[in-house]
């Protein structure tokens, strides 16, 4: 305890130091009355102290996201502090890596606390396992006015009582056994030795919640003698963080409305200390289709879960902030997708009452942010692409050991060759970097040559997956299997195949076979300089004829154009993927060519 201060008179109780903070300067941020309501500021017109203080039992899952994100943005907007907490004390159900996994995953989101375990503050310890002995002076003085009191009660005999308000149809509640407990007798019990929790003793009336989102709300039960302080001397969630949030200054809680049913202790709490409530905004709860509470046990909504997907953060945060929120309908700005400054300056504490389902707009935000992100990788900013890199990496790796094990010999479509290579040697520092990297083909890749990928056709990204089906042969080589296949499904068209020679539509086009087609399109290609490879080249050398490529239907009589089919399949075996002459740039002239005889190999073999 050498930490705390004397205090010197009558009182003479050790008195713990508070923090002082510095605020950062007031903003004019005058709020508007909700419609339909008493007038109730939109936010405060002052800089706020907010929290967010998961706890490591878990992993953060979105409903933890949202929550941090809400208290962040209502820091930010008002110019004061966001905190971050570390609430320990419920040490039999800590996960061991929770707590840097936190850390790790909100600074993959893209929110920054001011003050925190990793970097310190006024307020320190921020790690609740580390402030005992704060909450042991603040327990001794509920006791000493007489607001408390220790209870030696056993375990078995609290389960007893539990199983005789279950079988009466009860709800269970304390019976006040250990109150009556003199304060000589229960301080020399506990001197003695004797094991015990310590209970707080409430007042006969309930006090009186004032929500943001819920309005004036008041427990229908009055409150049982609950626990603040358990056997191990740790405190209970209760009691610990209504003394760390007066103690760190913490002006608004905005939390889950799970915990609405809570606060009246909590305010009990703080009436009892003479302190003041901060204000409380109870959020609705995120539910699955199953109207399920999503909790750290859902997987699939771990934050992990979504990183290991490939969603931009950007976009996980656009998602999880209109869960139970909306941009106010007087803002000049209809718009849904926002960046983090877009959300700070549209931020307000109008939330959404009630349960969320949690619906599928992920993908539209993604695709959405996806774009701006190209846009901006464009322009030669820091790339906002990067955070995707690391799980592209693993789906090409993943992509690449599949291909090699051959699991599903029996799929007979969208097989892939080997890894192309001549491309890479001119994204890598030296060709030498390449060598020893079979094993692990893609670890010598830089960011720079991805990013050139998502460029191709980006702009369709939704997970790493799902991109890697639709451009897999940017990175890989086409089989000729898959040649075979393509001109199979248009086999109904091939005999029907012609050339339509000058400009004039009274031209009649004639017929050529697919070989011809590939032969004429591999002299085009081939009068195209290596140095002078670029878009532009390519298409002055080669449109004219693609668009002469065609059919003539026997019930229409009409040219039917066909050509970039045709360049489809040669490039790609007519799969779907990125642009053509863009990826035929990306390749190179060595792959580009290499695909164009190959496709002519095939056509020959068919006789076609």
């Amino acid at each position: 305890m050498s930490s705390l201060y004397v205090a010197r008179g009558a009182f003479r109780r050790q008195a713990l130091p508070r923090c002082h903070h510095i605020l950062f300067s007031r903003r004019n941020l005058l709020g508007r009355p909700a419609r339909g309501e008493e007038p109730t500021p939109l936010l405060p017109g002052a800089p706020t102290r907010t929290r967010f203080a998961p706890s490591p039992t878990g992993y953060l899952h979105i409903g933890s996201l949202r929550t941090a994100l809400f208290n962040f943005l209502l820091s930010r907007a008002t110019g004061g502090q966001f905190l971050l907490r570390i609430e320990d004390t419920d040490q039999k159900r800590l996960v061991p890596d929770a707590e840097e996994k936190m850390y790790e995953d909100l600074k993959w989101a893209g929110l920054e606390w001011d003050e925190g375990p990793d970097i310190g503050g006024p307020c320190v310890p921020y790690r609740q396992s580390e402030r005992l002995p704060s909450y042991h002076y603040h327990v001794n003085q509920l006791l000493d006015d007489g607001r408390a009191y220790r209870c030696f009660c056993t375990p078995e005999e609290l389960d007893a009582m539990k199983r005789v308000a279950m079988s009466e149809g009860r709800d269970y509640v304390y019976n006040k056994t250990c109150s009556h407990i003199s304060a000589e007798e229960s301080a020399q019990r506990a001197a003695n030795g004797e094991e015990h929790c310590i209970r707080f003793r409430p007042d006969s009336q309930n006090p009186v919640v004032q929500d943001l989102v819920y309005g004036m709300y008041k427990s229908p039960v009055l409150l049982d003698d609950f626990i603040i302080m358990k056997r191990d001397g740790f405190p209970t969630y209760h009691f610990a963080n209504v003394v760390d949030d007066h103690l760190m200054e913490i002006t608004h809680v905005i939390r889950g409305a799970e915990w609405l049913i809570s606060t009246p202790a909590h305010v009990a709490l703080y009436h009892a200390f003479g302190w003041e409530p901060p204000q409380f905004g109870h959020v609705g709860l995120l539910v699955d289709q199953n109207k399920q509470k999503l909790s750290k046990r859902h997987a699939s909504f771990n934050l992990s879960s979504w990183k290991e997907r490939g969603i931009l953060p950007i976009a996980l945060l656009n998602y999880v902030l209109l869960l139970g929120w909306s941009p106010s309908r007087d803002s000049e700005e209809t718009s849904e997708v926002m960046d983090l400054e877009d959300m700070i300056e549209r931020f307000h504490l109008k939330f959404t009452r009630g349960d969320v389902i949690i619906n599928n707009k992920d993908e539209f935000f993604q695709k959405a942010h996806m774009r701006k992100a190209l846009d901006r990788d464009s322009a030669g900013e820091a790339s906002p692409l990067a955070p995707l890199m690391p799980q592209f990496i693993l789906a090409l790796e993943i992509c690449e050991e599949d291909r090699r094990s051959q699991e599903d010999p029996s799929a007979p479509h969208r097989q892939l060759g080997v890894r192309i290579g001549p491309p890479l040697a001119t994204w890598v520092d030296s060709v030498e970097s390449l060598n020893g990297t079979q094993d692990n083909p893609f670890s010598a890749i830089p960011d720079r040559y991805l990013s050139k990928i998502f460029h191709l056709n980006g702009k369709t990204f939704i997970t790493p997956a799902s991109f890697l089906k639709s451009n897999a042969y940017i990175l890989w080589e086409v089989p000729e299997q898959e040649y075979m296949f393509a001109l199979t499904n248009q086999r109904n068209m091939l005999h029907k195949v012609a050339v339509r020679e000058g400009t004039e539509k009274e031209t009649q086009p004639q017929p050529r076979k697919i070989s011809e087609l590939a032969t004429t399109l591999l002299e085009s290609l081939e009068g195209v300089p290596a140095e002078g490879w670029t878009e532009e080249n390519i298409k002055s050398s080669i449109e004219p004829f693609i668009k002469s490529i065609g059919y003539v239907m026997d019930t229409r009589k009409k040219f039917e154009a066909w050509g970039w089919k045709f360049l489809r399949w040669v490039m790609f075996a007519s799969a779907s993927g990125p642009g053509l002459i863009p990826s035929m740039v990306f390749l190179g002239k060595e792959e580009t060519l290499a695909r164009v005889r190959k496709a002519h190999r095939v056509a020959l073999s068919r006789n076609v």
